[in-house]
């Protein structure tokens, strides 16, 4: 009975462990709780561990900036201390001196370069990360820094307008200082600035070479280089080409068949609605010829260059286009052959003998390596520039006179022996000659003078007083005598130093109206001149600036109290806004001490 008692009460017991277990098993009270404090260790383990990774991140900012500023500083060539020395200051006063980085350093033998470069391995402890259970008890970034940098060879054409209207004054009065002078006084510090930071003393010679482009209504080569452009033998008058001839859609010129300027006056009297004028001042020729105006090319003594700009004057008309193409030429690695013929004459150093150098190209070392630079300057805006075309300045002109191949002038009395040779008659060349003398034409044979002969002889004749006597009679005999021409050739026509136009009109008109009503001064004009004015010459140095630009030539311009059309002109001409200054005299030493400090801003390799 016990027995059977005892095992009811074990068996409530377990009936009663088994309720609890599954009123335990359905009751959810306190579940959330646990879960979310599991999620939230997760979270604070992760929160952890992304602290450590903001904490790297930031360390190893601070340790590339640093780098960085270390590199650079001790790379500065301006700077004279030991570069592993400047650069672990700069870590120190950083707070990295625990990382006991080594700065490489490698110079040039003449400190022409310097190149820094240091690497850096950072293990930062982390608060987090071991957490996980994987003993990540650090976190390791590797940093790196290099600088470099270089005097690398710069090459610069300034382009210099010398114009007439540069020798007026900057204030308009007087008494004040020219404009002329002023561009001398800019231009020379800007070559000592350009000297100072480029090829100071000690500095590998032929760093830096400058050519002086001085410009009015054309650019004078000068004797040397014009020899070295093998400019055509037609005369030896002047060193000007009429480089119009050969486009401007390229910076090359070529340095054989380049034609020289006609001298003398081809000037454009009717396109500008002026009366034909016999003479035009010295000014006014196509090329306005001065040894102060020449071209410097590829020079590398700052003394030189500082005395060539010393001696610049003004005078002249302005074309900026052609001032500019001998800017881009002298850049151009196509002028190599100039640069040594001029090595070889001793005109310029042998240090500069490789200039033009080639255009930047990947792979290229330092010495290979040049920063091309043209500054083109101007206080006014494209107006003329002309020459008369080869075929009318030697051989036959079409003129002939009966004295000799050198009766030529412009008087009545040379005139009336004067002819003019036709073929276009439509007598078949008949009569192919046009006499000066009355308008008429002539055939050879018929060509001569008339002379008249005093004949006299004996008439009898009766008197009613004295009869018959003999009485002596005489009259004028005109007599044809046939005359020989000869041929008047061009050079005899120039000798007279009349303008282009005014020997059209008194020479070349009045026969040509004869052959054609419609001929006119201005017609005949534009068959023998070469010419270009204004808007066409804009356009020329818009074409030119382009391919220059696109030859990564730096262009820098300054408009200098200039009409708006010449700050359009030379803003378009620019390699952008940052490269243009449109400033008035006064400013102007101001401008070119910007350009240069930009200049030795840019060709800094960092």
């Amino acid at each position: 009975m016990r027995d059977k008692t005892e095992q009811n009460g074990l068996a409530r017991r377990i009936e009663a462990a088994r309720a609890r277990m599954g009123r335990f098993a359905q009751d959810e009270d306190g579940a959330v709780f646990i879960f979310s404090l599991q999620v939230l260790i997760v979270l604070m383990v992760i929160g952890g561990i992304a602290i450590d990774f903001v904490r790297q991140d930031e360390r190893r900012t601070l340790i590339q900036s640093s780098l960085d500023r270390a590199a650079l500083a001790a790379a500065n060539l301006d700077q004279t201390l030991d570069p592993a020395t400047v650069a672990k200051d700069y870590l120190s006063t950083s707070g990295l001196d625990y990382l006991n980085i080594e700065p490489v350093v490698e110079e040039g033998a003449q400190k022409e370069y310097r190149r820094v470069s240091m690497t850096a391995q950072d293990d930062m402890p982390t608060i987090f990360g071991d957490l996980i259970g994987f003993g990540v008890d650090s976190f390791r970034s590797n940093t790196a820094a290099k600088a470099e940098e270089s005097i690398g060879n710069v090459e610069i054409s300034m382009v210099l307008d010398v114009s007439g209207s540069m020798g007026q004054t900057d204030s308009g009065s007087y008494y004040g200082e020219t404009k002329i002078a002023s561009l001398r006084d800019a231009a020379t510090n800007f070559t000592n600035k350009m000297f100072d930071n480029v090829q100071p003393p000690g500095a590998p010679a032929g760093r830096l070479s400058i050519s002086i482009v001085p410009y009015n209504q054309q650019v004078s080569l000068g004797p040397d280089l014009a020899a070295a452009y093998n400019l055509s033998n037609d005369h030896s008058y002047n060193t000007c080409a009429d480089v119009q001839l050969q486009g401007f859609n390229s910076v090359s010129l070529p340095t054989t068949g380049l034609q020289r300027t006609m001298y003398g006056w081809s000037y454009d009297f009717i396109g500008q609605n002026m009366y034909v004028r016999k003479y035009l001042s010295n000014s006014g020729e196509n090329c306005y010829d001065h040894s102060y105006s020449d071209v410097m090319a590829f020079e590398d003594n700052q003394n030189d260059v500082v005395n060539k700009i010393a001696s610049l004057r003004a005078g002249g008309d302005t074309a900026i286009d052609i001032g500019a193409r001998w800017g881009f030429a002298l850049l151009d690695p196509s002028a190599k052959p100039v640069s040594a013929a001029l090595v070889q004459n001793g005109t310029i150093s042998a240090d500069v003998d490789d200039r033009p150098l080639p255009y930047p190209a990947t792979g290229q070392s330092i010495d290979e390596r040049s920063m091309k630079v043209m500054i083109l300057m101007t206080d006014g805006q494209n107006t003329r520039t002309f020459s008369t075309r080869m075929q009318y300045r030697t051989g036959d002109s079409g003129l002939f006179s009966v004295d000799s191949s050198t009766a030529f002038n412009d008087d009545s009395t040379t005139m009336s022996k004067m002819y003019w040779f036709s073929q276009d008659r439509a007598d078949q060349g008949e009569k192919p000659y046009y006499s000066f003398a009355d308008r008429n034409w002539y055939a050879p044979e018929d060509i001569g003078t008339y002379t008249t002969t005093r004949e006299c002889h004996k008439e009898l004749k009766y008197n009613w007083r004295y009869g018959y006597y003999w009485d002596t009679v005489c009259e004028d005999v005109p007599q044809f005598e046939h005359r020989d021409l000869h041929a008047i050739d061009w050079r005899t026509v120039w000798s007279k130093g009349w303008t282009l136009q005014y020997v059209i009109q008194t020479f070349l008109l009045p026969p040509r109206q004869r052959l054609d009503p419609q001929e006119s001064v201005a017609s005949i004009y534009d068959e023998m001149a070469i010419s270009s004015m204004f808007s066409e010459k804009d356009k020329n140095l818009h074409d030119v600036c382009q391919a220059g630009k696109s030859k990564d030539i730096i262009v820098f311009t300054v408009a200098v109290d200039a009409p708006q059309s010449g700050k359009t002109a030379l803003a378009d001409c620019s390699s952008g806004p940052s490269y243009e200054y449109d400033v008035d005299s006064a400013n102007l030493a101001d401008a070119f001490s910007s350009i240069a400090t930009q200049i030795s801003t840019l060709r800094l390799t960092n």
